[in-house]
């Protein structure tokens, strides 16, 4: 076991992992923030969309983002890419939608 990437036992019982995480949150992050659709659109608005679309996607935990990219083809690769790319487009218009609550 690395040291660094150790699971340990917190106080309070829960367990937690050092550097796991979910590779579609970066890729729907980045394509939201590239997304004409975010313009003007407040922090609020922006993290709803982004809650959509990853409660729309498959997770794929992992603990370095360049073991997704080392085993994952260029195909799957475009095919994860096309995959946020639509869960973004159905998210925005989710949001936009919405009414607001003030």
């Amino acid at each position: 076991m690395h040291a660094q990437h150790a699971t340990r036992q917190e106080p309070s019982g829960r367990m937690h992992t050092a550097g796991v995480h979910n590779y579609m949150e970066q890729l729907v992050l980045d394509q939201l923030r590239l997304h004409p659709g975010a313009i003007g659109m407040d922090g609020d608005g922006r993290e709803d969309v982004a809650c959509i679309a990853l409660n729309q996607l498959a997770p794929r935990y992992i603990r370095h983002d360049v073991d997704m990219v080392f085993y994952m083809s260029p195909a799957e690769q475009e095919l994860l890419e096309e995959r946020v790319t639509l869960a973004l487009e159905d998210a925005f218009t989710r949001v936009h939608s919405m009414p607001r609550r003030s």
